[in-house]
Protein backbone atom coordinates (compact mmCIF):
# COMPACT_ATOMS: atom_id res chain seq x y z
CA UNK A 1 0.00 0.00 0.00
CA UNK A 2 1.33 3.44 -0.86
CA UNK A 3 0.29 6.13 1.54
CA UNK A 4 0.18 9.80 0.66
CA UNK A 5 -0.05 12.72 3.04
CA UNK A 6 -3.38 14.42 3.47
CA UNK A 7 -3.99 17.81 5.02
CA UNK A 8 -6.55 18.17 7.79
CA UNK A 9 -9.37 20.69 7.60
CA UNK A 10 -10.05 22.57 10.83
CA UNK A 11 -12.92 20.86 12.65
CA UNK A 12 -16.07 22.91 13.19
CA UNK A 13 -15.65 23.31 16.95
CA UNK A 14 -15.67 26.12 19.51
CA UNK A 15 -12.40 27.76 20.64
CA UNK A 16 -12.52 25.90 23.98
CA UNK A 17 -12.82 22.52 22.26
CA UNK A 18 -10.11 23.49 19.77
CA UNK A 19 -7.74 24.05 22.70
CA UNK A 20 -8.53 20.56 24.03
CA UNK A 21 -7.83 19.07 20.60
CA UNK A 22 -4.60 21.03 20.22
CA UNK A 23 -3.26 19.67 23.51
CA UNK A 24 -4.38 16.18 22.48
CA UNK A 25 -2.56 16.44 19.17
CA UNK A 26 0.74 17.31 20.82
CA UNK A 27 0.55 14.28 23.09
CA UNK A 28 -0.83 11.78 20.54
CA UNK A 29 1.77 12.66 17.92
CA UNK A 30 4.57 12.85 20.48
CA UNK A 31 4.99 10.86 23.70
CA UNK A 32 2.26 8.30 22.91
CA UNK A 33 3.65 7.19 19.54
CA UNK A 34 4.43 3.47 19.70
CA UNK A 35 2.23 2.82 22.76
CA UNK A 36 -1.09 2.07 21.12
CA UNK A 37 -2.96 1.11 24.29
CA UNK A 38 -2.05 4.46 25.88
CA UNK A 39 -2.93 6.21 22.60
CA UNK A 40 -6.43 4.72 22.49
CA UNK A 41 -7.01 5.26 26.20
CA UNK A 42 -5.95 8.89 25.92
CA UNK A 43 -8.28 9.44 22.95
CA UNK A 44 -11.17 8.20 25.11
CA UNK A 45 -10.16 10.49 27.98
CA UNK A 46 -9.95 13.48 25.61
CA UNK A 47 -13.47 12.83 24.34
CA UNK A 48 -14.83 12.70 27.91
CA UNK A 49 -13.80 16.36 28.18
CA UNK A 50 -16.09 17.15 25.26
CA UNK A 51 -19.07 14.76 25.61
CA UNK A 52 -20.29 11.88 27.81
CA UNK A 53 -18.54 8.59 26.98
CA UNK A 54 -19.85 5.43 28.65
CA UNK A 55 -18.29 2.94 26.22
CA UNK A 56 -15.45 3.14 23.74
CA UNK A 57 -13.66 0.75 21.42
CA UNK A 58 -11.03 0.60 18.69
CA UNK A 59 -11.20 -2.09 16.00
CA UNK A 60 -8.63 -2.92 13.32
CA UNK A 61 -9.43 -4.90 10.17
CA UNK A 62 -7.36 -8.01 9.49
CA UNK A 63 -7.16 -9.69 6.06
CA UNK A 64 -10.45 -8.09 5.06
CA UNK A 65 -12.44 -10.74 6.92
CA UNK A 66 -12.03 -10.07 10.63
CA UNK A 67 -11.96 -7.17 13.09
CA UNK A 68 -9.52 -7.30 15.98
CA UNK A 69 -10.34 -5.11 18.97
CA UNK A 70 -7.21 -4.08 20.89
CA UNK A 71 -9.16 -1.65 23.07
CA UNK A 72 -12.59 -2.08 24.70
CA UNK A 73 -13.90 0.12 27.51
CA UNK A 74 -17.29 0.15 29.20
CA UNK A 75 -18.29 1.99 32.36
CA UNK A 76 -14.90 2.44 34.06
CA UNK A 77 -13.97 -1.13 33.11
CA UNK A 78 -11.58 -2.25 30.38
CA UNK A 79 -12.86 -5.34 28.62
CA UNK A 80 -10.64 -8.08 27.18
CA UNK A 81 -9.37 -7.68 23.62
CA UNK A 82 -11.40 -9.67 21.11
CA UNK A 83 -11.77 -10.64 17.45
CA UNK A 84 -14.91 -11.07 15.31
CA UNK A 85 -15.65 -12.06 11.72
CA UNK A 86 -17.05 -9.25 9.57
CA UNK A 87 -20.73 -9.84 8.83
CA UNK A 88 -22.27 -8.96 5.48
CA UNK A 89 -24.86 -6.56 6.93
CA UNK A 90 -23.18 -5.31 10.10
CA UNK A 91 -21.73 -1.97 11.12
CA UNK A 92 -18.21 -2.82 9.91
CA UNK A 93 -19.53 -3.75 6.48
CA UNK A 94 -21.39 -0.42 6.41
CA UNK A 95 -18.20 1.48 7.25
CA UNK A 96 -16.24 -0.38 4.59
CA UNK A 97 -18.86 0.42 1.97
CA UNK A 98 -19.53 4.05 2.92
CA UNK A 99 -16.16 5.22 4.30
CA UNK A 100 -17.84 7.79 6.49
CA UNK A 101 -19.00 8.30 10.07
CA UNK A 102 -21.92 6.29 11.40
CA UNK A 103 -24.26 8.01 13.86
CA UNK A 104 -26.86 6.36 16.04
CA UNK A 105 -29.67 8.54 14.71
CA UNK A 106 -29.06 7.33 11.13
CA UNK A 107 -31.11 4.20 11.90
CA UNK A 108 -31.97 4.51 15.62
CA UNK A 109 -29.03 2.24 16.44
CA UNK A 110 -30.15 -0.72 14.33
CA UNK A 111 -26.69 -1.49 12.96
CA UNK A 112 -24.97 -0.75 16.25
CA UNK A 113 -27.17 -2.88 18.50
CA UNK A 114 -27.42 -5.64 15.91
CA UNK A 115 -23.76 -6.52 16.40
CA UNK A 116 -21.90 -8.46 19.07
CA UNK A 117 -21.84 -6.60 22.37
CA UNK A 118 -18.97 -5.99 24.76
CA UNK A 119 -18.71 -4.91 28.37
CA UNK A 120 -22.13 -4.88 30.04
CA UNK A 121 -24.15 -6.70 27.37
CA UNK A 122 -27.36 -6.10 29.32
CA UNK A 123 -27.21 -2.38 28.54
CA UNK A 124 -27.95 -0.91 25.13
CA UNK A 125 -26.33 2.26 23.90
CA UNK A 126 -28.77 5.12 23.32
CA UNK A 127 -26.39 7.27 21.30
CA UNK A 128 -23.18 6.48 19.45
CA UNK A 129 -20.67 7.73 16.90
CA UNK A 130 -18.40 5.30 15.01
CA UNK A 131 -15.70 6.77 12.80
CA UNK A 132 -13.72 4.82 10.20
CA UNK A 133 -9.92 4.93 10.42
CA UNK A 134 -8.72 5.72 6.91
CA UNK A 135 -5.40 5.29 5.17
CA UNK A 136 -4.87 7.66 2.26
CA UNK A 137 -3.75 5.86 -0.87
CA UNK A 138 -2.95 7.01 -4.37
CA UNK A 139 -6.34 5.61 -5.42
CA UNK A 140 -8.31 7.40 -2.70
CA UNK A 141 -8.80 6.03 0.79
CA UNK A 142 -9.11 2.65 2.47
CA UNK A 143 -10.79 1.74 5.76
CA UNK A 144 -8.35 -0.12 8.01
CA UNK A 145 -10.25 0.19 11.29
CA UNK A 146 -12.80 2.10 13.32
CA UNK A 147 -13.19 3.98 16.58
CA UNK A 148 -16.48 4.23 18.46
CA UNK A 149 -17.78 6.24 21.41
CA UNK A 150 -21.15 5.40 22.95
CA UNK A 151 -23.48 6.65 25.65
CA UNK A 152 -26.37 5.13 27.57
CA UNK A 153 -28.12 8.51 27.40
CA UNK A 154 -29.91 9.54 24.19
CA UNK A 155 -29.04 12.57 22.09
CA UNK A 156 -25.74 13.50 23.77
CA UNK A 157 -23.51 13.73 20.69
CA UNK A 158 -23.80 17.13 19.07
CA UNK A 159 -22.35 18.09 15.72
CA UNK A 160 -19.39 19.60 17.56
CA UNK A 161 -18.71 16.35 19.45
CA UNK A 162 -18.86 14.39 16.19
CA UNK A 163 -16.47 16.81 14.46
CA UNK A 164 -14.03 16.57 17.36
CA UNK A 165 -14.19 12.78 17.37
CA UNK A 166 -13.61 12.62 13.61
CA UNK A 167 -10.57 14.86 14.01
CA UNK A 168 -9.16 12.67 16.82
CA UNK A 169 -9.71 9.57 14.67
CA UNK A 170 -7.88 11.21 11.76
CA UNK A 171 -4.88 11.98 13.98
CA UNK A 172 -4.78 8.38 15.24
CA UNK A 173 -5.11 7.14 11.67
CA UNK A 174 -2.08 9.22 10.63
CA UNK A 175 -0.02 7.99 13.59
CA UNK A 176 -0.76 4.36 12.72
CA UNK A 177 -0.23 5.02 9.00
CA UNK A 178 3.23 6.49 9.63
CA UNK A 179 4.20 3.35 11.53
CA UNK A 180 3.00 1.26 8.59
CA UNK A 181 5.04 3.44 6.22
CA UNK A 182 8.13 2.67 8.29
CA UNK A 183 7.42 -1.06 8.06
CA UNK A 184 6.87 -0.74 4.31
CA UNK A 185 10.19 1.08 3.98
CA UNK A 186 11.95 -1.82 5.70
CA UNK A 187 10.09 -4.17 3.37
CA UNK A 188 11.55 -2.32 0.39
CA UNK A 189 15.03 -2.92 1.80
CA UNK A 190 14.19 -6.60 2.13
CA UNK A 191 13.15 -6.92 -1.52
CA UNK A 192 16.08 -8.07 -3.60
CA UNK A 193 18.13 -9.22 -0.60
CA UNK A 194 16.69 -12.74 -0.45
CA UNK A 195 16.62 -13.89 3.16
CA UNK A 196 19.52 -11.65 4.19
CA UNK A 197 17.29 -9.28 6.18
CA UNK A 198 14.64 -11.82 7.08
CA UNK A 199 10.91 -11.69 6.43
CA UNK A 200 9.14 -8.46 7.38
CA UNK A 201 6.20 -10.50 8.72
CA UNK A 202 6.02 -11.45 12.37
CA UNK A 203 7.23 -14.92 13.31
CA UNK A 204 6.12 -17.20 16.12
CA UNK A 205 9.59 -16.95 17.66
CA UNK A 206 9.27 -13.18 17.85
CA UNK A 207 5.88 -13.44 19.55
CA UNK A 208 7.23 -15.94 22.09
CA UNK A 209 10.21 -13.68 22.83
CA UNK A 210 7.86 -10.74 23.31
CA UNK A 211 5.62 -12.70 25.69
CA UNK A 212 8.54 -13.99 27.75
CA UNK A 213 9.96 -10.49 28.12
CA UNK A 214 6.64 -8.81 28.96
CA UNK A 215 5.38 -11.48 31.36
CA UNK A 216 8.77 -11.43 33.08
CA UNK A 217 8.43 -7.67 33.64
CA UNK A 218 4.91 -8.09 35.07
CA UNK A 219 6.09 -10.92 37.34
CA UNK A 220 8.88 -8.74 38.72
CA UNK A 221 6.38 -6.01 39.57
CA UNK A 222 4.23 -8.51 41.44
CA UNK A 223 7.28 -9.82 43.29
CA UNK A 224 7.79 -6.34 44.70
CA UNK A 225 4.67 -6.86 46.78
CA UNK A 226 5.62 -10.36 47.88
CA UNK A 227 9.25 -9.57 48.75
CA UNK A 228 8.74 -6.28 50.59
CA UNK A 229 7.68 -7.09 54.15
CA UNK A 230 7.17 -3.39 54.86
CA UNK A 231 4.89 -2.84 51.88
CA UNK A 232 1.84 -0.79 52.88
CA UNK A 233 -1.62 -1.47 51.53
CA UNK A 234 -1.58 1.75 49.54
CA UNK A 235 1.77 0.97 47.96
CA UNK A 236 0.62 -2.57 47.15
CA UNK A 237 -2.50 -1.18 45.50
CA UNK A 238 -0.31 1.12 43.44
CA UNK A 239 1.84 -1.77 42.23
CA UNK A 240 -1.24 -3.85 41.40
CA UNK A 241 -2.71 -0.92 39.48
CA UNK A 242 0.52 -0.75 37.45
CA UNK A 243 0.36 -4.51 36.85
CA UNK A 244 -3.24 -4.18 35.63
CA UNK A 245 -2.25 -1.41 33.20
CA UNK A 246 0.67 -3.50 31.96
CA UNK A 247 -1.64 -6.47 31.33
CA UNK A 248 -4.09 -4.31 29.38
CA UNK A 249 -1.21 -2.91 27.31
CA UNK A 250 0.19 -6.38 26.60
CA UNK A 251 -3.25 -7.63 25.55
CA UNK A 252 -3.64 -4.72 23.14
CA UNK A 253 -0.15 -5.18 21.73
CA UNK A 254 -0.67 -8.92 21.21
CA UNK A 255 -3.89 -8.25 19.28
CA UNK A 256 -2.11 -5.76 17.05
CA UNK A 257 0.89 -8.06 16.61
CA UNK A 258 -1.43 -10.56 14.93
CA UNK A 259 -2.03 -7.92 12.25
CA UNK A 260 1.65 -8.30 11.31
CA UNK A 261 1.31 -12.04 10.80
CA UNK A 262 1.49 -13.01 7.12
CA UNK A 263 -2.15 -12.89 5.96
CA UNK A 264 -1.41 -13.66 2.30
CA UNK A 265 -2.65 -17.28 2.66
CA UNK A 266 -6.05 -15.95 3.76
CA UNK A 267 -6.16 -13.41 0.94
CA UNK A 268 -5.38 -16.19 -1.57
CA UNK A 269 -7.99 -18.51 -0.06
CA UNK A 270 -10.62 -15.76 -0.32
CA UNK A 271 -10.11 -15.58 -4.11
CA UNK A 272 -11.48 -19.13 -4.46
CA UNK A 273 -15.10 -20.01 -5.17
CA UNK A 274 -17.01 -21.91 -2.43
CA UNK A 275 -16.51 -25.19 -4.34
CA UNK A 276 -12.79 -24.51 -4.76
CA UNK A 277 -12.47 -23.65 -1.06
CA UNK A 278 -14.04 -26.97 -0.09
CA UNK A 279 -11.66 -28.90 -2.34
CA UNK A 280 -8.67 -26.86 -1.13
CA UNK A 281 -9.44 -27.78 2.49
CA UNK A 282 -9.75 -31.47 1.58
CA UNK A 283 -6.47 -31.22 -0.30
CA UNK A 284 -4.87 -29.74 2.83
CA UNK A 285 -6.22 -32.74 4.77
CA UNK A 286 -4.11 -34.94 2.51
CA UNK A 287 -6.89 -36.47 0.41
CA UNK A 288 -6.19 -37.73 -3.10
CA UNK A 289 -8.27 -36.66 -6.10
CA UNK A 290 -10.19 -39.94 -5.90
CA UNK A 291 -10.87 -39.51 -2.19
CA UNK A 292 -12.04 -35.91 -2.71
CA UNK A 293 -14.38 -37.04 -5.47
CA UNK A 294 -15.84 -39.77 -3.27
CA UNK A 295 -16.36 -37.39 -0.35
CA UNK A 296 -18.08 -34.83 -2.58
CA UNK A 297 -20.36 -37.20 -4.48
CA UNK A 298 -21.63 -36.81 -7.14
CA UNK A 299 -18.61 -34.63 -8.05
CA UNK A 300 -16.54 -36.49 -10.64
CA UNK A 301 -12.79 -36.89 -10.48
CA UNK A 302 -12.47 -34.81 -13.67
CA UNK A 303 -14.35 -31.97 -11.98
CA UNK A 304 -12.01 -32.22 -8.99
CA UNK A 305 -9.01 -32.00 -11.36
CA UNK A 306 -10.52 -28.92 -13.03
CA UNK A 307 -11.04 -27.21 -9.68
CA UNK A 308 -7.48 -28.03 -8.61
CA UNK A 309 -6.13 -26.58 -11.85
CA UNK A 310 -8.09 -23.37 -11.22
CA UNK A 311 -6.83 -23.23 -7.62
CA UNK A 312 -3.23 -23.64 -8.76
CA UNK A 313 -3.70 -20.82 -11.25
CA UNK A 314 -5.14 -18.45 -8.64
CA UNK A 315 -2.44 -19.35 -6.11
CA UNK A 316 0.38 -19.14 -8.64
CA UNK A 317 1.66 -22.49 -7.38
CA UNK A 318 2.43 -25.65 -9.32
CA UNK A 319 2.45 -28.47 -6.76
CA UNK A 320 -0.17 -29.97 -4.48
CA UNK A 321 2.23 -29.72 -1.54
CA UNK A 322 2.66 -25.96 -1.98
CA UNK A 323 -1.08 -25.36 -2.17
CA UNK A 324 -1.82 -27.64 0.79
CA UNK A 325 0.80 -25.92 2.95
CA UNK A 326 -0.62 -22.50 2.08
CA UNK A 327 -4.19 -23.58 2.92
CA UNK A 328 -2.98 -24.99 6.25
CA UNK A 329 -1.46 -21.57 7.05
CA UNK A 330 -4.81 -19.93 6.25
CA UNK A 331 -6.70 -22.36 8.49
CA UNK A 332 -4.21 -21.67 11.26
CA UNK A 333 -4.78 -17.91 10.97
CA UNK A 334 -8.56 -18.36 11.09
CA UNK A 335 -8.54 -20.63 14.12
Amino acid sequence: MVLVSAGSARPNVSPSVAIVLYEAFKKMSGSLVGNHYALYDYARVVMTKIAPVDAFYVGLIHAGTRVRFPYNYDGARHDDSDVHTIGRDGLTAWLLANKRTYRFDFDHGFLLNGGIGFGDVHKRSADAVTVPLLSRTLDGSEVFGMMSMQSYEPGVYSGEAVAAFEWIAEVIGRVLAREQEDRDALGVLNSGTGDALGDDFLTSDQMVEYLVEQIGAVRRRAEQVLDDAGMTVDRARGVLADVTTDCLRIQAELVEMTLLVDDRPTLRFNTLTPAEQTIAVLLADGLSNQAISEQLRPTSINTVKTHLKNIAGKYGMSTRAEIAADVVKHLGLVH
